[in-house]
């Protein structure tokens, strides 16, 4: 017995001192910022599922479904140069509370809108990403205040870690239990408890991001009048121009999305139009993406010792390109559940050594300009792929529109390949 309680505390001390040596423990305003994202990307990933059951089970339409995706991505075309000059000016940590708190009133009324009219749900979703626009270039450009330099590709792994952590465990769950809150209350009722959720999944987050450290910048910005905007704008977007390798990243960065932007709303259509599994086929998709995405982490930190980012990022177009184009040639979900995650394994490849690079070249001052055009070309991006495929694949079937834009992937991989600014991007 007394043995026992030796052992125990011990191991119990061993584990607490291997957690103040990681990144989080040695940074706990980081440790704060990932715990917000994991509540509120959790009641985020119950709604999504809920989203497309209620737009499906009322409109029996692919297009209607992407409709949802497109609406949900113009805010950042039309504002998102406007709002990342404001995010200059404002104090990031008040940004992010602030948008959440937003979002977390308007999700609650999202099944609300649908029980008058479903065309009411569009313009809340619209609403939705513009409180969003402003949050996720508040929090990239909030990161490297938070690490040291040498911290920022272990950092950003860990947001992408929490981020796909959470679609492990959350969208199987979910697609359980909106199946269940339909059958028992209906489409309606069952709705309003997920999106309640999702609204006090905000409430935490928001209350964790209030406790972050002011980070003193300098308020030159700020003071100046907002007539100066413009100016502000075009200093952001002459960065971009003017940087080579972020540059040509940022145009990867927009043409990839183009191509497979509609990937949320294709898994929808094969769950409900080529597997017939429903929110169960959704959820194991996205739950395998999840897994997929997990692996790629550990294999990223593998590969950055090997090779340079811009490398890694072509290797991750092309290992993302190649599993969705044989996931057009098949109608097994066991089959598209590991392609999925070998799509994970791709995306995540791409994605992280992508916002390290940006953070690593864009001076402080600059940051929430450079992110909320990248943000703004890239879910541009989303808009227009969601909007094609969405029509397209009512038309000419799932399947097809798989096979032809995960091809477009490889041939955008290979095409980088030739470029010196993509391939020796670091």
């Amino acid at each position: 017995m007394s043995s026992q309680a030796v052992v125990l505390p011990g191991r119990r001390q061993a584990l607490a001192g291997r957690f103040r040596a990681s990144l989080p423990g040695r940074h706990p305003a980081l440790m704060r910022m990932l715990l917000a994202g994991f509540i509120s990307s959790s009641g985020d990933r119950l709604h999504q599922v809920a989203l497309a059951a209620l737009i499906l089970g009322m409109t029996n339409s692919m297009a209607s479904a992407g409709l949802v995706f497109v609406v949900s991505t113009l805010p950042y075309v039309m504002f998102g140069l406007l709002v990342g000059a404001l995010v200059d000016r404002w104090d990031r940590r008040t940004t992010m509370v602030l948008a959440d708190l937003v979002r977390g009133v308007l999700v609650v009324l999202i099944p609300v809108a649908a029980t008058i009219s479903l065309p009411l749900v569009y313009p809340l979703l619209f609403a939705l990403t513009c409180a969003t626009i402003a949050f996720h270039p508040a929090r990239q450009s909030s990161v490297p205040d938070l690490v040291g330099a040498d911290e920022l590709s272990s950092a950003n792994s860990l947001f992408q870690a929490v981020n796909y952590m959470v679609d492990l465990l959350a969208f199987p769950v979910a697609g359980l239990v909106v199946a269940a809150l339909i059958e028992r209350l209906g489409t309606y009722r069952g709705t309003q408890v997920v999106f309640a959720v999702d609204a006090l999944s905000y409430l935490c987050s928001a209350l964790l991001l209030l406790r972050l450290p002011v980070v003193k910048r300098s308020v030159m910005l700020a003071r100046e009048p907002l007539r100066r905007l413009p100016n502000q704008v075009a200093d952001g977007l002459r960065f971009l121009r003017d940087h080579s390798a972020v540059r040509t990243n940022t145009i990867l960065m927009t043409i990839g999305p183009l191509m497979l932007g509609s990937l949320h709303t294709l898994w929808i259509g094969f769950a409900w139009r080529v597997s017939n599994t429903g929110t169960f086929g959704y959820g194991v998709t996205e739950m395998a993406n999840a897994i997929g995405t997990l692996l790629g982490l550990l294999v990223l930190r593998t590969l950055s010792r090997r090779v340079n980012p811009g490398r890694a990022i072509l290797i991750g177009f092309a290992l993302m390109g190649a599993a969705i184009a044989t996931a057009g040639l098949t109608d097994s979900l066991a089959v598209v559940a590991l392609l999925a995650a070998l799509a994970g394994m791709g995306n995540v490849t791409f994605l992280v050594p992508s916002i390290t690079l940006v953070q690593r070249h864009t001076p402080a001052e600059l940051r929430g300009r450079v992110f909320a055009v990248r943000l703004m070309l890239t879910f541009g991006a989303f808009s227009i792929s969601n909007a094609v495929a969405g029509g397209l694949s009512d038309v000419v079937g799932v399947s097809p529109l798989l096979l032809v834009l995960g091809s477009g992937m490889l041939l955008l991989a290979a095409g980088g390949a030739l470029f010196h600014s993509a391939r020796e991007a670091r």
